[in-house]
């Protein structure tokens, strides 16, 4: 998997390559900082790229991680793993038992991590993307997100961007490869259902009778985040994996420019700097990167990002990242 990587940083020092990417909206995201308070273990809700609900655990004053999967499409419910941390000088940690994982954790309770265990017989290490404090009111969760996915069937892996509409009666629209807010939203599938309230801040996402993925959601600077498992396996579905939204609105250099740290589906670990309208790779699982790009914002819509190369790309709320291309995946944060 590292190599499909690889071979796409190499062929972009050639000829370009393909980017995706969520990036920072509104203050109190843009750095990664211990939150408050430190003095005590901190559970966070997340979403691993693979479709795994996990509860992530994290002590800063004693350097230890605990991890439980709480929910597994592939058989994993339970597994739990722990370690410790090493606060790196950048102010992310490593992770001890996951070789090569970086975590980071945002002022605003944003998350990036990994867990790592057997999928599909093969040890992984996969990425995780979790939030503090999700709302826990579907009147505080609504909104219209852009996201993008990347999910799998039967190990044929897929990606996408479009929008979702979330509504506070607790219904929901999406849009796949469209502007719910357009006139024309040209869908190439556009599909409907309910939520239900699981409590503490998670949500059922029902599509006629089929529990497509749980749901959980923040507000920071006024845009919400949007972190949803996906678990359909229906021919044609939502698939098994991961969507990342953020509330539409138009982006700017001013919310983009930074550092950022991104995990991609491969268990490959990059930074990167955004400044203006480019992009320029800093380190490859810790090695010196040279790939250099631009980007023009707000294209095709207002959030996304249309790299100089290609691709499907989305800038969106509080310091989150998210990447895909022709079934690859990259979450992250905004570490400066």
């Amino acid at each position: 998997m590292a190599q499909q990587f690889a071979a796409r940083l190499a062929r972009a020092l050639a000829v370009g390559t393909t980017v995706a990417m969520v990036a920072a909206c509104g203050g109190g995201g843009s750095s990664a900082s211990t939150p408050t308070p430190v003095s005590a273990a901190v559970t966070y809700p997340s979403s691993a790229l693979a479709g795994e609900l996990v509860d992530f655990t994290v002590n800063l004053q004693l350097l230890t991680y605990a991890y439980t999967i709480t929910e597994s499409q592939f058989g994993l419910t339970g597994h739990a793993g722990s370690g410790t941390l090493v606060r790196n000088a950048d102010g992310t940690y490593q992770l001890s038992g996951i070789p090569g994982a970086v975590m980071a954790i945002l002022p605003n309770g944003l998350l990036l991590g990994a867990i790592r265990d057997t999928f599909g017989g093969v040890m992984t290490t996969v990425p995780i993307l979790g939030m503090q404090q999700p709302v826990s009111t579907l009147s505080s969760a609504a909104s219209t997100y852009d996201f993008v996915q990347r999910s799998c069937i039967s190990g044929v892996c897929s990606s996408g961007q479009g929008t979702f509409q979330l509504n506070a009666d607790g219904t929901w629209t999406s849009c796949a490869g469209g502007d719910l807010s357009s006139a024309t939203p040209a869908c190439t599938v556009q599909s409907s259902g309910t939520v239900n309230s699981l409590g503490n801040g998670k949500w059922q996402v029902m599509q006629a009778g089929t529990d497509i993925g749980t749901a959980f959601a923040f507000n920071s600077s006024g845009q919400n985040v949007m972190i949803m498992d996906l678990k359909d396996s229906r021919a044609g579905g939502f698939g098994i994996g991961l969507l990342v939204g953020s509330s539409e609105q138009a982006i700017s250099p001013s919310l983009t420019d930074g550092t950022w740290l991104a995990a991609g589906t491969d268990a490959s670990w990059l930074t990167f700097a955004a400044s203006g309208n480019a992009i320029n790779y800093l380190t490859f699982n810790g090695a010196p990167a040279s790939l250099s790009m631009t980007m023009t914002m707000n294209s095709p819509w207002a959030g996304f990002v249309a790299p100089s190369v290609g691709g499907a790309a989305m800038l969106a709320g509080a310091g989150v990242y998210v990447y895909e291309y022709g079934g690859y995946g990259e979450i992250g944060l905004k570490i400066h």
